[in-house]
């Protein structure tokens, strides 16, 4: 087991768009186990030692900006790589309801992208956290539990704004309870998958309830 501590700011590098980044490490490394928390702790495990140092060491190189991405296959790392361009379109507006691609969950909350970016990847989308405490009306033991269960690669989302620190912050928990409440709820679908949103099986419901304190 081993561990590394980044800047907030660098979590997004160290996923990657829809999580490809993060799943790249963990397969060119033979990595059991990679998570990443909300104030930059990594926690890493593997069977080989030198591989869970060969993988921090990676991961130090590419939030300080001499990694271009994928794993560490090649000698370079990636250096001399453009860094990964940034989302420069229209703000979304607070309160707007969006539903959006989930791209990777966490013990403290999912990242969704609420507008799509270029299929080339050559701009962006826009992603936001949905906190662990605003995926459900609830309290959530396991989120990734929690959005396992759900069996759906979409989430509705209401947007409450960026923090002090710029990251955008969505809450599902919001729109539930406006549904609960008769607000009416005006979406905006950006999503180009389908969801499962059928009625769940009881074993789907009891991995849920079980996520759920």
């Amino acid at each position: 087991l081993g561990s590394t501590k980044i800047e907030e700011s660098s979590i997004g590098k160290v996923i990657g768009p829809g999580g490809k980044q993060i799943r790249a490490i963990i397969e060119d490394f033979e990595l059991t186990n990679m998570d990443v928390q909300e104030d930059g702790s990594i926690q890493i495990s593997a069977m080989n030692t030198t591989k869970i140092a060969l993988a921090i060491d990676f991961i130090e190189n590419l939030v300080a900006g001499g990694g271009g991405g994928r794993g560490g296959r090649r000698g370079d790392g990636g250096a001399g790589k453009e860094p990964r361009p940034q989302y420069t379109g229209p703000p979304p507006e607070v309160g707007q309801v969006y539903k959006g691609k989930i791209i990777s969950t966490h013990n403290f909350g999912v990242f969704v992208e609420i507008i799509p970016g270029a299929e080339d990847g050559s701009s962006p989308g826009l992603e936001g956290l949905v906190h662990v405490s605003e995926v459900h009306t609830e309290r959530v033991r396991n989120c990734e539990a929690f959005v396992a269960g759900m069996r759906t690669e979409v989430m509705e989302v209401k947007v409450l704004g960026y923090n002090d620190k710029g990251k955008l912050q969505l809450s599902r928990k919001a729109v539930l309870l406006d549904k609960k409440e008769g607000v009416k709820v005006e979406l905006v679908d950006t999503t180009k998958i389908n969801g499962n949103s059928a009625g769940m099986s009881q074993e789907e419901a009891d991995v849920i309830a079980q996520a759920i304190e």
